[in-house]
């Protein structure tokens, strides 16, 4: 797609990513790694699922080895980098790009369509024959929202939104349209109230566009959360409105902010970059940056940590893992980018959600206390785009050592157990799935 014809970078051309709930899965992930033998079959399915990750200095014949003993090679090649420090390529979507998402495209439906199903629904009308009349949908124009990002954080951050009506599936026909009104939508947890018109314009070229921009006015809890921007269409020579909808977060107040403030060092033959920070609420975060070959302009590491930040805090670091330097070729000047911080909006002290086992009898008393009160789930860091070049690095600086940890020998130790024990034939054909 083209830059715009004023030379300056078009804040919508921008590439998708899938999901905004990627930093907790993984975190969950990680967490169910730690418990010893009871989870064995996940290590094993973790250890299969991570052969697409594997680089070429591990034995192939025993990275496609589907026993045991192949999976504990997996898993010996997956772990020999640490879950705060792994590896970056160009096709970790999700990672480079971690302020947006995919949006997809969709039929214009009937404005009148949304009474109906919630209609049939209160009635009691099977899901099955909803989706049947749902599926008339296919006959109308279909429209998609080009954003630049669909995770707003703090009050400066703003959303561009380019709606583009398309002809209805196999069909020709491209109809005018004008915008009868654009409104926000704040969040159902605060009863999805209207928050007012989204300014727009139109440009009616040979392909119709209308762009919609917001920001939060203010820090007020009615922005923060999941807000909808629904804009109501009307179509040349169609009777009906039309409804075009474009799911956002919103997070106004934030917890602190990057300063733009670098430091980097060596450490044990890795590279650290102490990043500034000024924390206004002591929170569980889940913190992430990207590393880049300033040189080679390819990404190189992605660093995330999952702690409790607090505003006695001044820098939050990040580990760039040695061996992945060594085992890839990465030497010269390196670019820190994409720092972010989401954390976890709790009525409870953030120790407890970092360490639920220890504090299960907390949490289980909590529950039984009359609820606070419904809010969103997470809060942003202040959207940011600082960026940080490191001086020139010789590959000699970096350790090719593999990551060592006691959580590591502990789980290796245990697969190598298992995979001298005899295995139940039905056992194996178990451990041999991909995990899902």
């Amino acid at each position: 797609m083209r830059a715009p014809d004023n030379g300056k970078e078009d804040p919508l051309e921008t590439d998708p990513q899938p999901t905004m709930e990627r930093l907790r899965m993984k975190d969950m992930l990680r967490n169910s790694l730690r418990y010893g033998a009871a989870g064995i079959v996940l290590l094993f399915g973790l250890a299969i699922a991570a052969n697409a990750q594997t680089s070429g200095a591990t034995n192939q014949a025993s990275l496609n080895d589907t026993s045991l003993a192949g999976a504990l090679a997996r898993y010996r090649e997956y772990t020999k980098y640490p879950p705060e420090s792994r590896p970056l390529h160009a096709s970790n979507w999700d990672l480079l790009h971690p302020w947006t998402v995919d949006t997809a495209t969709l039929p214009l439906t009937p404005d009148s369509w949304k009474a109906q199903l919630e209609t049939m629904m209160k009635s009691g009308v099977p899901r099955t024959e909803i989706a049947q009349r749902i599926g008339t949908a296919a006959a109308f124009p279909t429209y998609n929202f080009a954003v630049n990002k669909l995770i707003l954080a703090g009050t400066r951050d703003e959303l561009i939104a380019r709606l583009t009506v398309s002809p209805a599936p196999g069909t020709a026909d491209l109809h005018s349209f004008h915008i009868v009104k654009a409104e926000l939508i704040g969040d159902m947890n605060f009863g999805s109230p209207n928050l007012g018109s989204v300014p727009y314009s139109c440009d009616p070229g040979a392909t119709p566009q209308c762009t919609f921009t917001w920001k939060a006015p203010d820090a007020e809890k009615q922005y923060w959360g999941a807000l909808q921007l629904k804009v109501t269409v009307a179509l040349q020579g169609q009777g009906n409105d039309y409804v075009a909808l474009l799911h956002f977060y919103s997070s106004p107040m934030v917890p602190g902010r990057f300063t733009g403030s670098f430091q980097e060092r060596l450490e044990n033959g890795s590279l650290m970059i102490d990043a500034g920070v000024k924390v206004q609420k002591r929170m569980a975060c889940f913190v992430s940056a990207n590393l880049f070959s300033a040189d080679k302009e390819i990404p190189t590491h992605h660093a995330e940590r999952r702690m409790i930040v607090d505003p006695s805090m001044s820098v939050i670091t990040f580990t760039f893992f040695g061996k992945i330097f060594r085992d890839n070729g990465y030497e010269g000047t390196f670019r820190i980018q994409d720092l972010k911080a989401q954390c976890e909006n709790l009525p409870y002290p953030p120790e407890w959600f970092m360490d639920s086992s220890a504090h299960l009898a907390d949490l289980e008393q909590f529950q039984n206390q009359p609820s606070p009160g419904p809010e969103p789930g997470s809060i942003y860091f202040e959207y940011n785009n600082f960026t940080f070049t490191t001086r020139g690095h010789p590959i000699s600086d970096f350790s090719d050592a593999e990551w060592q940890a006691p959580e590591r020998t502990q789980k290796l130790d245990l697969l190598n157990k298992a995979a001298q024990q005899p295995v139940d034939p039905a056992t194996l054909e178990i451990l041999k799935r991909p995990s899902r």
